[in-house]
């Protein structure tokens, strides 16, 4: 039973469907569901299942836009937004995606409503919802966008024992000439299916990125620079600028996607070699002796010494970027090329160069050198971001490949949305 939010109060149940095309139109769109369902079912990055999980949801039933919240502690934080009319220019979307805010898991929101109930929400007009009803909808991001919400589908995200993992809802189902129209009936039991079937592989995904974060938790007892918000910026920055080199040498959007999946949290553990170093060492405030800096530099091969010997590609990535993100795009990085990471003493040869540096370490050292700066340390204050922002450009062709320097001064406002996303708490 469905609460449609229509002014008649309506309890509304799917009617059986005998027409023959239209049971062969319903077999396709299972077909394609289970599809799906099976494609993003391996898929360990959180962030990349999510954007899948919504996009997908979002082509099934033709809507405009859509966001994701996921339940913990009581509230609903918002996670991801995907909206096609107001999504057009990338700096708009990028002010959007990487906002923080929560609801509280109540009656009073639509979206909280349908986490409190466990139940889905059909709403033909939200500006018109009837007055017996708890819950209400909230027009302040229309009227801070412009933009006018009509239709609404909100579905839980349920596990089998009925845990609301979140909540996906739906806004603006659109005609075949792109006229907004309601969301149906068969909209909403395909969402729920959906949502049920990807609630699976959501925590898998979660409980990936717990453990990635616990990785980094362990680092910062070490390195107390190495905190997971740190690790959070330096990832998203990452993709987001493996993401526009990507678009611009053209590379197939389904590499892009696999990519940035692995990347993801790659580039979280890129400093979990620190593990390995004495503290003493990495909370020291003052000039590290030539022994010191000698052992500082040796995590880049203990982080790549803990994934190498697996054969996934998330393993292969993560041992890539701990290796190589030290690099420099003139030579004079380290730890340079290394016949066997395994060896006893661990020597350092000349660096790589150029594009001998894989992509994803030129993109993390970017970001992490970036974040770094304007992050407070033990030895170092923060520094202002045009500051910071001065000295990338300044080592263009030295410590950063020129391409990609150029790509990341021209996101400033998707970097600044990520750090205020993930702010030191």
């Amino acid at each position: 039973m469905l609460d449609c939010g229509r002014k008649s109060g309506e309890m509304i149940k799917v009617p059986p469907d005998s027409n023959t095309s239209n049971n062969d139109i319903e077999q396709q769109s299972t077909e394609k569901l289970l599809k799906t369902i099976g494609e993003i079912y391996h898929c360990k990055d959180l962030d990349t299942l999510l954007y899948r999980v919504l996009q997908e949801t979002r082509n099934f039933v033709n809507a405009d836009a859509g966001t994701i919240y996921l339940a913990a502690k009581g509230f609903l934080y918002f996670y991801l937004v995907q909206n096609d009319k107001l999504f057009i220019k990338e700096h708009v979307k990028d002010k959007y995606i990487y906002s923080r805010s929560r609801l509280p898991v109540n009656k009073k929101s639509l979206a909280g409503y349908v986490a409190s109930t466990g139940e889905p929400l059909l709403i033909d007009d939200v500006y018109d919802i009837k007055t017996d009803v708890d819950y209400s909808f909230n027009p302040s991001y229309d009227q801070k966008t412009n933009y006018r919400t009509q239709s609404i589908l909100v579905v839980p995200i349920l596990t089998r024992t009925n845990t609301v993992l979140g909540v996906i809802q739906l806004i603006n189902s659109k005609s075949a000439n792109g006229r907004v129209i309601p969301f149906s009936m068969r909209d909403t039991l395909y969402v729920t299916q959906f949502a049920n079937y990807a609630a699976n592989a959501i925590e898998n995904a979660k409980l990936s990125r717990e453990m990635a974060f616990r990785m980094v938790e362990i680092a910062s007892m070490r390195d107390p620079s190495e905190t997971a918000e740190h690790a959070k910026r330096v990832s998203a920055i990452a993709v987001e600028l493996y993401a526009m080199w990507a678009k611009k040498h053209g590379v197939p959007s389904k590499e892009q996607r696999q990519t940035k999946e692995v990347l993801k949290i790659a580039a979280i553990l890129h400093d979990v070699g620190k593990v390995a170093i004495s503290d003493i060492v990495l909370k020291k405030k003052g000039r590290l002796r030539e022994k010191e800096k000698y052992h500082v530099k040796c995590h880049t091969i203990y982080g790549a010494r803990l994934f190498v010997r697996a054969n996934s590609p998330w393993d292969a990535m993560a041992s890539e970027v701990a290796l190589n993100h030290h690099e420099k795009w003139d030579g004079s990085g380290y730890p340079g090329k290394m016949e066997n990471l395994f060896n006893r003493t661990i020597e350092f040869g000349p660096g790589k160069k150029g594009e001998d540096i894989p992509v994803s370490a030129r993109v993390v050292s970017i970001a992490d050198v970036y974040d770094s700066l304007v992050s407070k340390r033990v030895y170092k204050q923060r520094w202002p971001e045009e500051k910071a922002i001065e000295y990338i450009k300044c080592h263009s062709g030295t410590s950063f490949d020129p391409e990609l320097t150029e790509l990341f001064l021209s996101m400033e406002d998707t970097v600044q949305a990520i750090e205020e996303r993930y702010e030191n708490k």
